[in-house]
């Protein structure tokens, strides 16, 4: 039981550490909605897998607390530690990204630009010597 106990403890500071790394995406994309339910779902799955495995599948309050102890234990300690950290890490990536997609847009005006020229030499060119069919409205006009 005892070593139950202290894997409940070091469970709950390895999913305050999970939850430092959602922090630090959290503040670099701002979707705070999606980031959260993945977390969410991922502590459910590791607390569920983890009674299942020391406690045969039974919900008891000890473990619970435990977890809880060690994910307050982390983000009060070490948490508190990273998190001007990551602020300052985000904003560096942040920068980084925003200087990434102006060069994409930039990237996407060069494609448009040859995509049009694709466009124009092929209605030019092609058009002459596309057959007319039945049924074509040009042809029902004359």
């Amino acid at each position: 039981m005892a070593e139950g106990l202290f894997y409940a403890l070091l469970t709950g500071v390895l999913l305050g550490a999970v939850y430092d790394v959602f922090r630090f995406f959290r503040l670099i994309f701002n979707s705070n909605f999606i980031l959260d339910f993945l977390f969410w779902i991922l502590t459910a799955f590791v607390v569920f897998s983890f009674l299942l495995i020391f406690n045969n599948g039974e919900i008891r309050g000890i473990y619970l607390l435990l977890f809880f102890a060690g994910f307050v234990f982390y983000i009060l300690t070490l948490g508190y530690v990273t998190k001007s950290i990551e602020v300052k890490f985000a904003k560096m990536v942040k920068i980084r990204l925003k200087k990434v997609k102006n060069k994409l847009k930039s990237f996407k005006k060069v494609l448009h630009f040859v995509n049009d020229v694709y466009y124009n030499i092929k209605v030019k060119v092609l058009k002459p010597f596309i057959k007319k069919t039945v049924g074509d409205k040009d042809e029902e006009k004359q």
